[in-house]
């Protein structure tokens, strides 16, 4: 799996699949990170890039905790996304 997380535009991405504008704001992610990148199939690895241009990114070898609400926010965008192309393609519009 590969994760991309941006705070500033509430962004969530899992495996090339983005959702934009997401309320990220109850998933526990520290005030002080902007964003986490993440690669589970080839390295198992990743970084937490801070909002502070004085912190270095933090080289992570496990997803932080708060990762998982995260992944749920992705998921309801997801589902919702698959439930309007279903709806689209059942109306036949």
């Amino acid at each position: 799996m590969r994760l991309v997380i941006t705070l500033n535009d509430g962004a969530v991405g899992k495996d090339g699949k983005f959702y934009t504008n997401l309320n990220l704001s109850d998933c526990d992610i520290p005030s002080d990170v902007n964003a986490l990148q993440w690669e589970e199939h080839e390295s198992n690895k990743g970084h937490i890039e801070f909002k502070s241009p004085l912190m270095q990114n933090q080289e992570i070898t496990e997803l932080p905790t708060w990762i998982n609400a995260c992944i749920v926010k992705w998921q309801d965008a997801y589902d919702a996304e698959q439930a309007a192309i279903l709806e689209a393609q059942q109306t036949g519009q």
